[in-house]
């Protein structure tokens, strides 16, 4: 089990520049500067971005060092633009990967199943963020119907408007985007006709939910510590790693409650 001793914790430490998006940055002292990120920004949103403070990824620093002798790393974090006098908790992390959600943005052929009978559906997706438009070709229908849903992790919901006055309705297509990227799931809708099966793609592919998707735990060897803002909302804390440091780690600071921000993982010699 790797020895790490926390040698200081200090509010009121002013210091700002902009942080690095997953690359650090070395000085001619040998110390490496890495960024941090908004918890929502690479994390799934929800649970995460709920306690994000914008601004402060960009006006804190994560400073690691490796100097010669016992200590296998010293780090570092010089925090600007959290919430004053509040105290925040610092926890040493395995490392991560960005999350990305499922983007379903491509042209499918879709199966879609009614009273036992199997139909051919053509379905063309956009998706900006978490919003998906399109449309729908029905056998049925003489032209294009409006698609409009939106993407959470892997599953997919969209819905189609067949008119009013129609038997169909709002027809409310739901489903889950699969490791191959197939979509397989259910419909329902709205009309007289009161439909509901199954339906999936049978060409065409999604691209599936990748990346972390939780915090990743705790480094082994390290427990959670804390260090308070000052009245601008400013503080440090200072932790050194005996020899041997770990290979790749992050930092994860949290509020009471949730996650504000994710550092780059840290990559040591």
């Amino acid at each position: 089990m790797r020895k790490a001793a926390l040698f200081a914790v200090a509010a009121g430490l002013l210091m700002a520049g902009p942080a690095l998006v997953f690359a650090a940055k070395t000085n001619p002292s040998g110390a490496q500067t890495y960024g941090w990120n908004l918890s929502g920004a690479v994390m799934p949103v929800p649970p995460y971005g709920s306690f994000d403070i914008p601004g402060s990824d960009t006006a804190s620093k994560l400073i690691v060092n490796q100097p010669n002798g016992k200590v296998g790393a010293a780090v570092t974090g010089v925090m600007n633009g959290l919430h004053p006098d509040t105290t925040y908790t610092v926890y040493l992390s395995n490392p991560w990967m960005p999350y990305h959600m499922a983007n379903v943005s491509g042209t499918y052929m879709m199966d879609v199943l009614f009273e036992g009978n199997h139909y051919d559906y053509n379905l063309t997706l956009s998706q900006s963020g978490s919003a998906i438009t399109g449309s729908l070709y029905d056998p049925d229908r003489p032209g294009p119907l409006a698609v409009s849903g939106f993407v959470t992790g892997n599953t997919v919901t969209f819905s189609v408007d067949y008119g009013g006055g129609s038997i169909q309705g709002i027809r409310t297509f739901t489903g889950t985007v699969g490791a191959t990227g197939a979509m397989t799931g259910t419909w329902n809708e709205t009309g007289t006709e009161g439909g509901n099966s199954t339906w999936s793609t049978t060409s065409g592919s999604a691209r599936p939910a990748n990346g972390t998707s939780g915090w990743p735990g705790q480094l082994a060897g390290t427990v959670p510590f804390t260090f308070t803002t000052d009245s601008a909302g400013s503080g440090s804390w200072h932790y050194n790693f005996t020899a041997p440091a770990p290979s790749t780690f992050s930092v994860w600071i949290n509020s009471s409650g949730g996650t504000l921000l994710v550092s780059d993982d840290v990559k040591l010699n």
